[in-house]
């Protein structure tokens, strides 16, 4: 498996923004199989060392009462962002990373990529080999929302195992009007 689908929970949505949590999972786009697993909740104060921001709109956003599982669990366990980059970095080279997914061009890659430049880091993915969960989605005519999900709602690592779920059986659709 050299595909890694990424999922980011944040404080804003634009590039430099504070980064709450980081997960990925390795998987197969055509079965849909997971493998390894990358958690990490991040750190606030080491954000804001990079000079990362926090956005109202997304602090009101997390306020909100449907989110009080997911602050909860980010609130645990938090690691200082350099040292969640580098084991990023490692898991990546590890499993032998080569596609980098997330849900939609414009946000989880990014960011994630900002941070690793702000850190002073080289970022293990190569910026064309970023893909897009909604643009396989919209070629299979294929609508995320009816799958049904497990796990916690914002939860990076649970949210990128969704989004694989999503992306295979995309996938499926996209295969089946070829054949």
């Amino acid at each position: 498996m050299q595909d890694v689908m990424v999922d980011l929970e944040t404080w804003s949505t634009r590039p430099g923004a504070i980064l709450r949590s980081l997960g990925a999972v390795f998987f197969d786009p055509e079965t849909g199989q997971l493998g390894d697993e990358f958690y990490c909740n991040i750190n606030e104060a080491s954000c804001k060392k990079l000079k990362m921001h926090k956005d109202e709109s997304t602090i009101e956003w997390w306020a909100k009462p449907d989110n009080a599982l997911a602050n909860k669990q980010l609130a645990m366990d938090q690691v200082p962002i350099v040292d969640v980059l580098n084991r990023f970095a490692t898991f990546w080279r590890n499993g032998r990373g080569l596609w980098f997914w997330s849900q939609g061009a414009n946000f989880d890659e990014p960011l994630l990529a900002w941070a690793f430049h702000a850190a002073g880091i080289k970022q293990p993915w190569e910026f064309y080999r970023a893909q897009d969960t909604r643009t396989a989605y919209r070629m299979g005519g294929f609508n995320s929302h009816t799958v049904k999900r497990a796990g916690t709602y914002h939860n990076a690592l649970d949210d990128s195992k969704h989004q694989v779920v999503c992306v295979s059986m995309a996938h499926k659709k996209v295969r089946g009007k070829l054949v």
